[in-house]
């Protein structure tokens, strides 16, 4: 007499198995289909960048990480980039040094608050892709107060005339949406894109056309995101 559950039946498995497979297939077919895809920001054509870490072949990382990547790498200089919020280590063999609070990485150079951080040079691009919006949102009590405060700080690292690029998603902290209407006064263009389709195919729009859109809602994560770029007098 058995005291377990008995096993799954060859046909419940083989069933299991299909549909894994089906999976897979459906998968690969919607990477490959993105892979070959491109989309529009201001003028400039990008490629989708398509990975399975992180699933960006099924969110915003698609969209943030090509725009994120290309101004570091038109750039050059990594010696006088930082990055806020590890992300780009993830995909690319990256030179610049990294700020991450909490994530322990041979990419991360500082694990520090970005609010007390100082950093030991003044550098010429600051680029941050969807971190910026956890601040004062998901790591710890809520301050709403500290996302405008972070893009501050960070505003006040840059060397003259340095620059800061920074990617958000709409929908998920309520003081990003605050900020994009009420910017500070070293914005020097706000870029907006929308998810519109379950292949993951993005489109620029205007903050007007996604200012309601939900996180998580109708597609998974991001919907809408904001492309922000800030100079240093």
């Amino acid at each position: 007499m058995s005291n377990g559950a008995d096993p799954a039946p060859d046909s419940l498995v083989g069933l299991l198995g299909a549909v894994e497979r089906l999976e897979a297939e459906v998968q690969a077919m919607r990477m490959s289909a993105l892979a070959q895809s491109s989309f529009e920001l201001d003028g400039r054509t990008y490629g989708y960048h398509v990975a399975k870490g992180n699933r960006t072949w099924d969110n915003e990382r698609a969209v943030e990480i090509s725009v994120g990547w290309a101004a570091v790498h038109s750039h050059g200089r990594s010696e006088t980039v930082i990055e806020v919020g590890n992300v780009l280590g993830h995909y690319f063999d990256i030179r610049h040094r990294v700020l991450d609070l909490n994530e322990r990485h041979r990419c991360v150079t500082w694990n520090k608050d970005i609010l007390e951080f100082e950093p030991p040079l003044a550098p010429e691009l600051v680029v941050s892709i969807s971190t910026l919006e956890h601040v004062g949102h998901s790591d710890g009590p809520r301050r709403p107060e500290k996302f405008r405060q972070a893009v501050q700080a960070t505003i006040g690292w840059l060397a003259p005339g340095g620059r800061l690029l920074f990617t958000v998603p709409l929908g998920y902290n309520p003081s990003v949406l605050g900020y994009l209407e009420d910017p500070s006064p070293q914005v020097t263009s706000m870029l907006f894109m929308r998810r519109v389709t379950l292949d993951n195919l993005w489109e620029q729009t205007n903050l007007s056309a996604v200012r309601d859109y939900r996180y998580g809602k109708p597609f998974p994560a991001a919907n809408a995101l904001a492309i922000v770029e800030a100079r240093a007098g």
